[in-house]
Order: structure tokens, then sequence, then C-alpha cells
């Protein structure tokens, strides 16, 4: 009788020792969310303003209701107030991608209505959206450090943007600019400067010695809807190339882009939720263009 308790006792143990190596091998669920909500503008802002800001706020509103767990880092939010002569605006530089890379991704979504209607001097905006969430999972590396820099973070349309990036490891950097309406355009590597690794704790430069050359610029171009149009420079560090990177649009010389379509949103979303959170670091910078 003592043999065969031990026996039992053995086979439960190992059963019981190999349980969580089973669960932590199962991929992230997804969850879907249907959105229907609206904002209130006044008469004065523009339906694409409208639009953009709206989808953003039902976005944001999807990835709460999934992930209810949300972590705010305090260092990818900032508000500004720009000031353009007796008008004041208040421009909230908080991007959902901020947001989404901290708790959850969305990961594939249709935006099934958009809905503006006008009332008492007022613009009523409703957006129907349904989105796939999926949660992000793991823990930071906390070895891995990145700093992120402009020249300004208030400019006039037309003037030069200069971006400055710190790594303390060697990897590989990624360069994006979430536009006004929250699409996503690819800034580097690009068809000037395809080499996207980077030594530790050296300074990189955009634009780089090699576009400078070529007498290569970046300009910042103000919406002609908007008096001031806000931007975000997002940057992300790995340790290892991250592959995928040759389907975003890229900027392109002499060229102006104030969309890069609904769709680069999520793809830019699928693209990062396929990389580790211990692999990789984002940091972002809010900046203003005033006509």
């Amino acid at each position: 009788m003592a043999v065969i308790r031990k026996r039992i006792i053995t086979k439960i143990g190992i059963y019981i020792l190999w349980l969580p190596l089973i669960l932590t091998a199962q991929p992230p669920q997804t969850v879907w969310v249907t959105v229907d909500t609206f904002k209130v503008f006044d008469e004065n802002t523009s339906l694409a303003e409208a639009r953009n800001r709206t989808i953003a706020f039902a976005r944001q509103e999807a990835i709460r209701r999934a992930v209810p767990e949300e972590i705010h880092n305090v260092s990818l939010i900032t508000d500004k107030q720009a000031q353009t002569g007796k008008a004041a605006e208040e421009q909230t530089a908080y991007s959902i991608f901020a947001m989404a890379t901290q708790s959850g991704m969305i990961i594939e979504e249709k935006i099934e209505s958009c809905q503006p209607t006008f009332r008492d001097n007022m613009l009523y905006y409703r957006v129907r959206l349904c989105a796939r969430i999926q949660p992000v999972q793991g823990e930071r590396n906390p070895a891995l450090a990145l700093e992120l820099g402009v020249n300004s973070m208030t400019l006039k349309n037309g003037e030069k943007l200069m971006i400055t990036v710190q790594a303390n490891h060697d990897g590989y950097l990624y360069l994006f600019d979430f536009l006004s309406d929250n699409s996503v355009q690819l800034m580097f590597p690009n068809s000037y400067s395809k080499n996207n690794l980077i030594a530790a704790n050296k300074r990189f430069t955009l634009p780089t010695p090699a576009e400078t050359a070529q007498g290569i610029y970046y300009k910042v171009t103000a919406r002609p809807d908007m008096q001031v149009t806000a931007e975000t420079i997002y940057a992300v560090f790995c340790l290892s190339p991250i592959a995928g990177i040759d389907k975003f649009s890229s900027i392109q010389k002499g060229y102006a882009t104030f969309t890069a379509g609904d769709e680069s949103f999520t793809q830019f979303q699928r693209w990062l939720a396929a990389v580790p959170l211990s692999q990789r670091v984002e940091k972002a910078i809010p900046i203003h263009i005033v006509k």
C-alpha cells in the first residue's frame, strides 16, 4: 500500500508541475468589440477632423471594453494648448497607438458607419466601429532604453523637422509619422536610407548624413482645413529586425501626405503585435504644425 501511494503522489506532482507550462503556451485570445458612439463639435470643426477624432475615440473605447486593466504610460500622453492669434485650439496629442501598445492591439476593424448631423449650430458625429482586439501579454525588458527628440514640438507650416534617437543597445530602429487622422506613414527606413541598424549609445539623426548629402530634408505641412495640425513621431526600437516593414506606405520626396488610409492603422497594430514586449521599446513625441 505504501508503494502504491507513492506512485500516485508522483504522478499527481508531475501533472501539477506541467500544467502552468501548458497554460502559458496558449496564444493570446482575441476579443471582438462593437462600439456605437458619437462626439459633439462646434460648427467650425471640419467633417474630416470630426470623423478622425470620433473614430479615435471609438477605438479607445473598444480597447477599454476588451482590456479593462489598461495601463497608461504617462510618457506617451501629452496635451498641448496651441495659440494662433486670438484663437486657442486644444490639441490632444494622446495617440491611440500609445494606449494600444500598452494594453491591447486592434488587429482588425470595420468602420460600419459614419453619420454627421448638424443641429443647433453644432456638429454631431456618430461612428459605429467593430474591432478585433488582441490583449498585450508578456513583460517589458527594463534593460532596454530609448531616447527620442525633435528640434521643436511646435513648428510653423513649411519648417524643417529634425529627429534624434539614441538606444542603449545595438538594434533596429523604425520611425513612423502618425498623421492627424491616426493613419501611419513610415519615415525610416526608407528608399534613401535602408540600413536601420543603429549602435548602442550613439546618437542617430534624421535626416541621415546620407540623406543630407542628397539634399533631402523633412518639411512639415499643415492640413489646409485645420489651423493646427497634430501629428505624432513614433519610434520603435527592437533587438532584432521586424519582418513586413516593406508593406508600409513610406514618405516620398516632394510630396506632402495627409492620410495613409484607415487600413494603415490595423496594419501597424498587427505588425507590432508580432514582436514580444521583451524585445522592443517605443517612444512618442507629439508635434503641432501651425499655419
